[in-house]
C-alpha cells in the first residue's frame, strides 16, 4: 500500500505530481485521462505504445509526405500532455500489429497469442525501468492498463505505489461465454482463460484496485467471485478532443424531413457487437424506409457471413472511420443501433450521444443511456425486440430526434473528459487512503 510521505515537489508550484498512468498500446481511453491529470498537476508520467513526436506532428500534417493520411491515425492520440511527461514503446506495439495482422490467417492462432503476451512482457519491462524515477519524485499511484502491467506492478509495489489496473470490458472468463450464448450469463461459472486473457486478469489479480467503466462489467466480476471491495466503476464519457471534432449544427429529422431515416452502426463488425440481430432485422423489412450506415473493421471472415447485409442497397459502408469523420457522420445520423452482447461501456455509444442521436443499445453495452429519455434499452440478442424498437423510430421520428437532443444535453452536463477527471481524484483518494 502506498503511504502518504511526498519525496519531491514538482517545478510547477509545490504541486506533488503523484500520478504514473500507463495507457498500453494504440488509442485508449487512459491518453485522456493522463492528459486530465496533466491538466490539474498530478501527471507525473505517462507511459505507452506509440504516440507522436513533436516532428511527427509536423510532418503527418503534410500532404507531401507519402502515406501521411494514413499514418495520420496515429496524431489522433495526441493530448495536451508535456512532451518531457511521455515515454512511449513502439517495439511493443509493432509486434502487437504483426500478431493482429496474423489473424484470420489458417493455423495463425497460436502465433498471435505468442507474439500479443511478447508485447505485454516487453511493454511491462519497459514500464518497470521507468517507475522507481517517477517514485522518487513524488509519484504514488500506478494507474495501468490491463495486460500492459506485468512486471512493472511488482516493481510500483514494492516502491511503495498503489496500484489501479484499468480493465475497459466484462471479465476475462466471460467474454467468449457471454458472445456465444447470446449475451447471457451462464449457468456456472466458466473456468480461468488462458491465452492473451489469462495474461489480462493476472494484471488484475495483482492490482491492489481494479478500476471498471460500468455498472455491467462490475456485475460480470461480482459473478466470477471477484472481491467487490476491490473495484471501482466510473463511466468514461466522451474526451474534449471529440466533442471539439462535432459540427457547430446539426439537423435533426422534423416534420418537414422528407428522407428516409438515418440508423448508424459503428464498431467491430461480428457478433459481439450484435451486427447478426441487425441483419436479421433488415432482411425481414426489406420494404422500410430507412438508411443504415456501418463504419468499422470488416475481417475476411465477416464480409462473407454479412454479405447479405452489406450488399442491401439501403446499407452503406464507410469502412474505419479517422474520429473526425466519424464525428461528422454521427451528427447526420438519426438513431445509433449498437445491440452489442459483451462490451465495457463502449465509448461509441457515448460519441453518438454526444453528436445528437437517439440510441438503442442493450444493457451489456454498459452505457449511460437512459431507457425512454434517450432512446430503448433492448433485451440482449432479442431479435423482435430490436425489430419493434425501428419500428418505434419509424413511427415517430421527430420524438427520437428529441431523445437524440437529450443525449446530447445529458453527455455536456454529466459525461465529459472533466466529470471523468473528478470522479478519477475521487478513486486515487479512495486508493491512496486504503
Amino acid at each position: 500500500m502506498a503511504t502518504d510521505t511526498r519525496s519531491e515537489l514538482d517545478r510547477g508550484g509545490g504541486v506533488v505530481r503523484d500520478v504514473v498512468i500507463s495507457s498500453g498500446n494504440r488509442n485508449f481511453h487512459l491518453l485522456f485521462s493522463a492528459a486530465e491529470m496533466a491538466r490539474r498537476n498530478r501527471l507525473a508520467l505517462l507511459i505507452c505504445g506509440g504516440y507522436p513526436t513533436p516532428l511527427e506532428q509536423k510532418l503527418l500534417k503534410s500532404p507531401k509526405i507519402p502515406g501521411a493520411a494514413k499514418l495520420s491515425r496515429l496524431l489522433g492520440r495526441k493530448e495536451e500532455i508535456p512532451d518531457d511527461l511521455i515515454k512511449q514503446n513502439r517495439l511493443s506495439e509493432a509486434i502487437s500489429v504483426a500478431g493482429i495482422s496474423l489473424r484470420g490467417v489458417p493455423r495463425a492462432k497460436f502465433a498471435d497469442i505468442a507474439l500479443q503476451k511478447k508485447a505485454f512482457e516487453i511493454y511491462g519491462r519497459h514500464a518497470a525501468r521507468h517507475l522507481p524515477k517517477a517514485e522518487r519524485v513524488g509519484a504514488r499511484i500506478y494507474h495501468y492498463r490491463a495486460g500492459f502491467g506485468q512486471s512493472s506492478v511488482k516493481v510500483a509495489a514494492d516502491a511503495g505505489m498503489m496500484t489501479i489496473c484499468d480493465h475497459s470490458i466484462v471479465h476475462p472468463a466471460l467474454l467468449d461465454v457471454l458472445v456465444a450464448n447470446g449475451g447471457r450469463f451462464p449457468e456456472v461459472r466458466p473456468p480461468r482463460p488462458d491465452g492473451i486473457w489469462g495474461v489480462i486478469q493476472d494484471d488484475l489479480e495483482r492490482a491492489d484496485l481494479v478500476l471498471v467503466n460500468s455498472d455491467f462489467v462490475a456485475e460480470t466480476f461480482a459473478f466470477m467471485g471477484f472481491d467487490q471491495s476491490r473495484i471501482a466503476v466510473i463511466y468514461q464519457g466522451v474526451e474534449d478532443k471529440f466533442l471539439t471534432r462535432l459540427p457547430a449544427q446539426r439537423e435533426y429529422y422534423t416534420q418537414a424531413s422528407t428522407r428516409p431515416v438515418r440508423f448508424l452502426f459503428a464498431g467491430g463488425i461480428g457478433s459481439r457487437k450484435g451486427v447478426d440481430e441487425i441483419a436479421a432485422v433488415l432482411s425481414a423489412v426489406p420494404d422500410a424506409k430507412i438508411e443504415l450506415h456501418v463504419a468499422g473493421s470488416l475481417s475476411a471472415s465477416a464480409r462473407q457471413k454479412y454479405a447479405g447485409l452489406l450488399s442491401d442497397p439501403r446499407v452503406i459502408y464507410h469502412g474505419i472511420l479517422p474520429q473526425g469523420e466519424l464525428a461528422k457522420l454521427m451528427s447526420c445520423s438519426d438513431v445509433f443501433i449498437f445491440p452489442s452482447r459483451a462490451e465495457g461501456s463502449a465509448r461509441v455509444v457515448f460519441e453518438a450521444m454526444a453528436a445528437g442521436c437517439a440510441v438503442i443499445t442493450t444493457k451489456n453495452a454498459g452505457s449511460a443511456l437512459r431507457d425512454e429519455e434517450g432512446g430503448r434499452i433492448i433485451a440482449v440478442s432479442d431479435v423482435e425486440a430490436l425489430s419493434m424498437a425501428i419500428d418505434n423510430v419509424l413511427l415517430d421520428p421527430c420524438g427520437f430526434a428529441e431523445l437524440g437532443q437529450a443525449n446530447a444535453t445529458l453527455i455536456r452536463e454529466h459525461f465529459t473528459q472533466r466529470r471523468y477527471g473528478d470522479q478519477l481524484e475521487i478513486v486515487y483518494q479512495r486508493a491512496r487512503s486504503g
